[in-house]
């Protein structure tokens, strides 16, 4: 470094960096914080981000959850003003090419259908062509087994479920669990039931922006020791047992997420009706 006569003739901005040279390093600073869209139906989200938060804080970094709908989160991925998503299903990954898979499947989940009773055992692809069927706008899982003329598309699943209750439509689409799909759905605009043959199966994996795409090879190898070590799985088995617990309903409410409610206590078990 210069001596201190040889400072007095250069120009001030040229000392200044000189001294940030010489300056020690900065402290560290608080881990960044990550983005991620995550769904505005919180019924079997909740299990998949506290998993997340863990992956990611292996990478030192610390998690935002933002409960959009899912049109919203697929304009601000486009947009790069997030860095990826909760959970998506494989067809969301083959039509969103600047979305990264973290190959680490986090849950499976299948698509049911629900009709005003009497249900039959299972509906065929041709059946849903002709009818009305609602499901939560931007679900490709849904998307993909709907022609466009028959879709009634709903802000959320609730909405999808009170839309067939109130005989906007005549099939109401919802991806969850097989332990999930017992649970009865309350519309409070008329019985509905669940159609108990699956109309497909979807893995669901986490996802990160292309410009994120340095994460995905750490965030794998976090995500499968947790698999390795059984915590992906207990997860789910713990909240399965909280949600399914007999006598619990969920409650379909405009706009919001479906809402886990305990029937009153000494009250029979219930199930869907099919």
């Amino acid at each position: 470094m210069p001596d201190r006569q040889a400072l007095v003739h250069l120009p001030a901005c040229a000392v200044l960096a000189l001294a940030l040279l010489a300056a020690p390093p900065a402290r560290a600073q608080e881990p960044a914080v990550v983005r991620l869209g995550t769904n505005v139906e919180r019924s079997y989200f909740p299990p998949a981000e506290a998993l997340l938060r863990k992956a990611y804080a292996s990478l030192g970094l610390q998690v935002e959850f933002l409960p959009w709908p899912l049109l919203r989160t697929q304009a601000e991925l486009r947009n790069g003003r997030l860095d990826g998503v909760a959970m998506r299903s494989d067809v969301y990954f083959e039509q969103t090419p600047f979305l990264r898979r973290v190959d680490v499947p986090l849950l499976q989940l299948q698509v049911f259908a629900y009709a005003r009773p009497p249900c039959p055992q299972a509906l065929t692809p041709e059946e849903l062509g002709k009818s009305r069927v609602s499901y939560q706008r931007g679900m490709v899982a849904a998307e993909a087994l709907v022609p466009e003329a028959a879709r009634v598309p709903a802000n959320t699943p609730s909405d999808a479920f009170l839309n067939l209750g109130a005989g906007a439509a005549d099939y109401a689409l919802v991806l969850t669990t097989a332990w999930m799909a017992e649970v009865p759905v309350d519309t409070r605009q008329g019985a509905i039931c669940r159609i108990p043959t699956p109309l497909t199966r979807n893995q669901l994996f986490h996802g990160v922006h292309e410009s994120r795409a340095a994460w995905v090879a750490p965030l794998e190898q976090a995500l499968r020791r947790m698999r390795d070590r059984g915590e992906i799985q207990q997860a789910w088995a713990d909240y399965e047992r909280q949600i399914g617990a007999d006598n619990n309903r969920l409650q379909a409410r405009p706009g919001r997420s479906l809402v886990v409610t305990p029937a009153a206590p000494g009250s029979a078990p219930a199930r869907p009706p099919q």
